[in-house]
């Protein structure tokens, strides 16, 4: 299970960050329909990786469960990892 949350996480924070590049150009560009778009996945990857995040952190906090470290370690990676692509790309 927590092989699993593991890659949900760092995939909807690789998802969140690069929607979340691609809205806030839309909304520099006033483009309606791809803030709108890139808007719901930003929000939807959010509330996954959040949920899971949170579950892991209480997991760790409360019960000192340390198997919930990937699910951590993943979430900042894929945050990470998601910025320096954003940044690195050609479109912006």
């Amino acid at each position: 299970m927590v092989l699993k949350y593991t890659i949900i996480v760092f995939i909807t924070q690789l998802i969140f960050i690069g929607c979340r590049t691609w809205n806030i150009i839309a909304i520099s560009k006033k483009d309606i329909p791809s803030v709108l778009i890139s808007g719901t996945l930003v929000h939807i990857s959010w509330l996954v990786s959040i949920a899971i995040g949170a579950v892991s952190m209480n997991e760790l906090l409360m019960n000192f469960e340390w198997k919930y470290v990937p699910v951590i370690i993943a979430s900042l990676s894929g945050g990470l990892i998601g910025s320096y692509m954003s940044m690195k790309s050609k479109k912006l």
